[in-house]
């Protein structure tokens, strides 16, 4: 039979040519992706194997009215064939992580060189078969031996990636793996291209298997790109201008326009990588974001659950403290009283001491107490109808002869006409206006402290202002937070815990209220603000 091109050949060659190209441009964005890992550079060389492979069977389409010149690209062919077997069972080696095989590797490549030099062998192949869609070389025995170890190639290569499925801890592996077994058994299909060598005639499909088992690999070792569907669009996007400009490219017949095409292609190929390298690049720096959101959310759990800890410990430790302290501050005070005899003044003085550090102590550990039932939701509240001036007035009288003792004048400015009401744990709130006012009249050395009451909107408005030390403004944010204090506190009142603030902030939010402070800095003086929602008349 005489084969002879036409116009549908011609179209037809043009598709393997396109394809050679396509491949290799594929092989090297692979490579350059990533050129330092194994499976980039097995798969780089992989593609040259099929580039080879495409580009003589190209070459064959119009050399079988030749035979000589028809047999010399039919082993062309074969430079690449032969070496697809051992780069396919190299890259599911390397792709698995199965390290036992590597010694195979070596062998399959020794295999794959022997036979290389056996290509122009008549042994190997000899004569021509020419048939409707082209033309073959005829097998050899030794071809038949190929044929044996290349099916036993293909076989191992599959289980390996089964192995690979099987062993997968990650879903993104096991997905990936799949991906890596269904190019590969794409592949497989490439073996009709040898039923010509045992003149069975057959359209020249089998360069489609190449093709596609080349593009599935490229995903597949893209690793967590492979899923991405901005990556999969920018990449298809590219791959496929790259292969309609090619396939523009082989068409023309004008020098003119194939040198625009030629340069328009280059340029195309250029920024189409750098398009797909910074879709990778953004995706890359979303999973790193992910991953740390992942971690910060964990780290903060752990904090929480160190913290409900911490404030159990807490609870424990306070109720186991209160008895003997409360015991110690019973029979100190009887001691102070001279139930048991009487005392000279040396012996009241140091009892005094211990009876105000136990005071301290106690109030340390019924704030303490007091917190750990607020975290975890168990204080109890008294709600009921109060005057705040009331409670305000009360504590001023009670603290006076503090403020009185540094020559501080302590005053209150009240509201000309009568305040509403607000709905109030009385005993709490108490503590929170002595708790301000006491810290007041400590870290204030001159001058006054004017307290104020006032209406706004809903609420009633509590300020306290003295002319004290004042609090830097990088302190402000953190001074109703857990053992914080200022600077200045630390120095001066080295007894302090840094818990009368937090518990303070406690207080007025679970009233519904806000609490803050306002300084202009150290020496500046300070005021401390909260409000309370006014009782709404029915």
């Amino acid at each position: 039979m005489i084969f002879e091109p036409n116009n549908s050949t011609d179209i037809i060659s043009l598709i393997p040519l396109a394809s050679a190209g396509f491949v290799f441009i594929l092989g090297i964005f692979v490579f350059l992706s990533n050129w330092r890992a194994t499976l980039n550079r097995i798969f780089f060389f992989y593609s040259i194997s099929i580039t080879i492979w495409f580009f003589g069977t190209y070459k064959m389409f119009f050399a079988c009215e030749n035979a000589e010149t028809a047999m010399f690209w039919d082993r062309f062919i074969y430079i690449g064939v032969i070496f697809i077997p051992s780069i396919s069972y190299h890259f599911s080696i390397a792709f698995a992580n199965l390290r036992r095989q590597r010694k195979f590797v070596f062998l399959g490549y020794l295999i794959s060189i022997v036979f290389l030099f056996f290509i122009k062998n008549p042994l190997f192949t000899d004569k021509l078969f020419v048939y409707k869609w082209g033309c073959h070389t005829i097998a050899g025995p030794l071809h038949n031996v190929f044929l044996v170890l290349f099916f036993v190639g293909i076989i191992a290569l599959f289980a390996n990636i089964y192995i690979k499925i099987k062993r997968a801890k990650e879903k993104i592996e096991k997905i990936q793996a799949r991906y890596a077994l269904t190019a590969l058994l794409i592949l497989s299909f490439g073996a009709l291209g040898f039923l010509p060598a045992y003149k069975i005639a057959i359209f020249p499909i089998a360069y489609f298997s190449g093709l596609i088992c080349a593009i599935i690999l490229a995903y597949a070792i893209l690793r967590h790109h492979l899923f991405e569907i901005r990556v999969i669009a920018a990449e298809l996007l590219t791959f496929a201008t790259w292969f309609v400009l090619l396939i523009r490219l082989l068409l023309e017949n004008n020098w003119q326009n194939r040198i625009i095409d030629g340069m328009l292609l280059v340029l195309i190929i250029f920024f189409g990588l750098l398009l797909i390298r910074s879709v990778i690049k953004e995706i890359e720096q979303k999973d790193n974001l992910e991953k740390l959101t992942l971690k910060l959310e964990a780290a903060n759990e752990r904090l929480k659950q160190l913290d409900e800890a911490k404030s159990e410990f807490l609870s424990i430790a306070s109720h186991q403290l209160r008895t003997p302290l409360t015991t110690i501050k019973g029979v100190t005070s009887m001691l102070l009283e001279e139930f048991w005899g009487k005392l000279n003044e040396e012996q009241k003085k140091h009892l005094d001491q211990i009876y105000q550090s136990e005071e301290r102590l106690l109030k340390l550990v019924e704030d303490l107490l007091d917190i750990t039932r607020i975290e975890a939701g168990r204080m109890q509240f008294n709600f009921k109808p109060t005057s705040l001036e009331e409670l305000i007035d009360g504590q001023i009288k009670e603290l006076r002869p503090m403020a009185v003792k540094k020559s501080l004048y302590l005053h209150f400015i009240k509201f000309k006409s009568p305040l509403p009401k607000v709905l109030v744990d009385t005993h709490k709130i108490e503590q929170v206006i002595q708790n301000l006012i006491d810290n007041a009249i400590k870290y204030t050395d001159a001058g006054e402290i004017t307290i104020t009451l006032e209406p706004t909107d809903d609420h009633l408005l509590f300020s306290i202002k003295d002319t004290g030390s004042g609090i830097t403004k990088s302190i402000q944010p953190f001074l109703f937070e857990k053992f914080q204090r200022g600077p200045r506190a630390t120095t001066r009142y080295t007894e302090g815990a840094g818990l009368g603030l937090y518990w303070a902030g406690k207080v007025i939010r679970a009233h519904n209220g806000k609490i803050w402070v306002e300084s202009e800095g150290e020496n500046e003086g300070s005021v401390f603000y909260f409000t309370l929602p006014i009782i709404k008349e029915a």
